[in-house]
């Protein structure tokens, strides 16, 4: 079954993953970590229908992106040697931003320092974009209290 998966919905999850990434090497080994997990739970997809064997697999990619996501919003880039006055702000937002609720903080993060906009945020995570610009504009509401009240 997992032979047939792969040679059906490879492309595609290739695809679904670079469109949401726009990365296409991470697309690559998202894809390639969603069928290693495939063949860990063979005894499960070799009993389920193939629609439901697709949903499992799309399903799997977005879970491994969303893990993906999280883990770099948690590390904090390393500093460069010479720093700027833009970076002094940018560590100084950063540093902020630990003091804001995860799910703000891991959304804001991808946002204004990974690139992602609200719609991607938005299929990363689950969510209707107009709830992670919501999110965002909380986010920005509190570091601006944060900022004032320094």
């Amino acid at each position: 079954m997992i032979e047939l998966l792969y040679s059906k919905y490879y492309s595609q999850l290739i695809s679904f993953c670079h469109s949401v990434s726009r990365n296409q090497a991470f697309a690559e080994d998202v894809v390639q970590e969603t069928f290693l997990r495939a063949l860990a739970n063979s005894d499960i997809l070799n009993e389920l229908p193939e629609y439901k064997c697709r949903a499992w697999l799309y399903r799997t990619a977005k879970n491994i992106m969303i893990d993906n996501a999280r883990k770099m919003a948690k590390c904090p880039e390393p500093e460069e040697e010479t720093i700027s006055e833009d970076d002094h702000s940018r560590i100084t937002v950063q540093m902020m931003c630990m003091q804001l609720p995860e799910n703000e903080r891991t959304l804001f993060r991808l946002r204004y320092f990974g690139g992602y906009n609200a719609a991607e945020l938005g299929k990363m995570f689950d969510m209707p974009s107009a709830t992670v610009r919501t999110k965002l504009a909380s986010a920005r509401a509190k570091l601006k209290k944060m900022l004032n009240e320094t």
